[in-house]
C-alpha cells in the first residue's frame, strides 16, 4: 500500500490498486470472459490516475518513500532472523551433546552462551526520521510477521514463545528416544505440537493413534489375520502402528492417551522404558523379539483430568506419569497469564494468520477491529474455561457459579482451533457470512445451556451481536 498521509490522490491510487488486484484474481479464477469489462475499466481508471502529469510527482515521491521504508523493514526483519538463527544454533549444539549422552565441553558452553546472548542489530531504527516512515515500517514488519505466521499455521503449528520453548526442550529428549507427554485443555494444539516435534524435530513422519475406550494392545502392537495364499488360508501376523514405529525408527503419537483402556496403559508402562537399541518381546507374535530402531520415540497427549468435562477419560496412574519424568509439558492456551485488561497478542496473531492471504493482507470484509475483538473474546473464554480467573472474571460467571466457585464454562470454549475455524468460514464466504452470524451459529450449536449463556455474554461484551 502507498503511504497515504492525508493526500486524496494517494488514497484513490491505493483503492484502485487493491480493486485491480481483486478483479484480476476473480478474472483468473472464474474465466476470461466473466470479468473482462470490469478488469478493463478498473485498469483504465488506474492508468489514467497514475500517468496523469498532474499527479506524477506525488506518486513518484510516495513510491520512493515506500521503497525506502520497505528497505528499513527488510533490514529490521533480517536482524530479527539473525537473532532467531543464533538461538537455533545454540539449541543444535545442546541437542548434539544430549544425543551423544555427553556433557557440553567448555568451548561449547562458551559458544552456546555467546549465541544466546547475541543482541539484535537495531541500527535500522536510526533511519526512521518521520512519523509517516515509522508507520509504514511498522505496517511492513506486521505484514512480514503475518505472512510468516500464516505459513506456520498452514504447516500445522503457530510457533508462539510457549511452543518454541517446548520444542527446544523436547527435541533433545526425543532424539535420545525418551517419551514426551503433552498435557492441556482441548483445542490447545497439543496434537499439532506433537506432529511438529515428529516432523521438524526428528525429521520423521509419525504413526498417529487416537485414543478411544475399546482399543486393545493387540490393535496397537499387531494381530494375526487370515489370508488366502495359493488356495490355502494362512495366518499372518500384521504389525500395528506401535510396532511399525519401533521397527521403522519413527515416532508414534498416542493422542488422548488417557482415553485408552487401563489394560493398554499397564502394558504401556513397560514400553515407555524401552529406548532405541533395546529389544521387545512381541507377545502377540509368539514372543518374537524385535530390536527398536533409532528414531523411535513416544509422544503422548492428554486432556486435563476434569471428569465432568472430558468424559471417558481415566486418571493416569502416578506410575505411568512418572515414566515421562521431566519430559512432561503443560500446553497452555495462548496468552496464558495475560491480564484481562491487556490485549491478547498471541490470539490476535492467530486470528490474523488464519485469514490473511499470501501477501499478508486481510479480506476486505473482515476488518482488523473485528479480528481483534474476536481474539479478545476467545482469550477471555479460554481463561474462564481453564480456570485462570484474573481480574474481570466475575463479569463472565453466573451468580450460581460464582457461589460454588466453579468456572463459568463447563464444556465449551473458543479454543485456538475453534477461533481459526470460525474466522476461516467467514473469510471463505466471499463476504456473504458476517462474523456476527458465524459466532451466532457457533453459540447456537452449544448443547450446554449455561455455556451458551456465558459465551453469548463474553461475545456481546466485545461488541458482537448474538441473535
Amino acid at each position: 500500500m502507498l503511504p497515504l498521509g492525508s493526500d486524496p490522490v494517494l488514497a484513490e491510487a491505493s483503492e484502485l490498486r487493491d480493486e485491480l488486484r481483486r478483479v484480476r484474481r476473480a478474472h483468473a479464477i472464474d474465466g476470461a470472459a466473466a470479468h473482462s469489462d470490469e478488469l478493463a475499466a478498473t485498469q483504465r481508471a488506474f492508468d489514467e490516475l497514475t500517468t496523469s502529469p498532474e499527479h506524477r510527482d506525488t506518486l513518484a515521491r510516495a513510491l520512493d518513500e515506500r521503497a525506502a521504508s520497505l528497505r528499513i523493514a527488510v533490514t529490521a526483519r533480517a536482524a530479527e532472523s539473525t537473532r532467531i538463527r543464533a538461538l537455533a544454533a545454540a539449541e543444535i549444539i545442546v541437542s548434539r551433546a544430549a544425543r551423544g549422552g555427553r556433557e557440553l565441553t567448555s568451548g561449547e558452553h562458551e559458544r552456546v552462551r555467546a549465541l544466546r546472548s547475541q543482541s539484535t542489530d537495531d541500527a535500522w531504527q536510526t533511519a526512521i526520521d518521520t512519523t509517516q516512515r515509522r508507520d509504514t515500517v511498522l505496517e511492513a514488519l506486521g505484514s512480514l510477521r503475518i505472512r510468516e505466521s500464516r505459513k506456520q499455521l498452514r504447516e500445522g503449528l503457530l510457533q508462539t514463545d510457549q511452543m518454541r520453548g517446548i520444542i527446544a526442550e523436547a527435541v533433545p529428549a526425543l532424539r535420545l528416544g525418551d517419551p514426551v507427554l503433552l498435557v492441556g485443555e482441548t483445542g490447545g494444539a497439543k496434537t499439532a505440537l506433537a506432529e511438529h516435534l515428529s516432523r521438524a524435530g526428528l525429521g520423521r513422519e509419525p504413526e498417529l493413534v487416537s485414543g478411544y475406550g475399546d482399543i486393545t494392545s493387540a490393535q496397537l502392537i499387531g494381530t494375526h489375520e487370515l489370508r488366502a495364499d495359493k488356495g490355502a488360508t494362512v495366518t499372518v501376523f500384521t504389525p500395528g502402528p506401535l510396532l511399525r514405529a519401533m521397527t521403522e525408527g519413527r515416532p508414534v503419537i498416542l493422542d488422548e492417551v488417557n482415553a485408552m483402556p487401563p489394560e493398554f496403559l499397564k502394558r504401556l508402562n513397560r514400553i515407555l522404558q524401552l529406548r532405541p537399541g533395546d529389544e521387545l518381546a512381541v507377545q502377540e507374535d509368539a514372543g518374537r523379539r524385535v530390536t527398536i530402531a533409532q528414531g523411535f520415540a513416544i509422544l503422548a497427549t492428554a486432556n486435563e483430568q476434569t471428569p465432568h468435562r472430558y468424559r471417558g477419560l481415566d486418571r493416569m496412574s502416578a506410575e505411568l506419569v512418572n515414566r515421562f519424568g521431566a519430559n512432561t509439558y503443560r500446553v497452555h492456551y495462548p496468552d496464558a497469564g495475560c491480564d484481562y485488561a491487556a490485549f491478547p497478542a498471541e490470539n490476535g496473531l492467530l486470528a490474523v494468520a488464519a485469514v490473511a492471504d499470501a501477501r499478508g493482507e486481510l479480506p476486505a470484509h473482515l476488518t482488523p477491529d473485528q479480528l481483534m475483538r474476536a481474539a479478545r473474546a476467545a482469550f477471555i473464554s479460554q481463561q474462564v474455561f481453564s480456570g485462570q480467573h484474573g481480574a474481570g472474571f466475575v463479569d463472565y460467571v453466573s451468580a450460581e457459579r460464582e457461589i460454588d466457585g466453579r468456572p463459568g464454562l463447563e464444556e465449551t470454549v473458543i479454543a485456538p482451533r475453534t477461533l481459526v475455524a470460525i474466522l476461516q468460514k467467514v473469510a471463505g464466504s466471499a463476504g456473504e457470512i458476517t462474523l456476527d452470524r458465524a459466532l451466532t451459529r457457533f453459540v447456537e450449536g452449544i448443547m450446554h445451556r449455561e455455556d451458551r449463556r456465558v459465551l453469548a455474554l463474553i461475545l456481546e461484551g466485545q461488541g458482537f451481536r448474538i441473535a
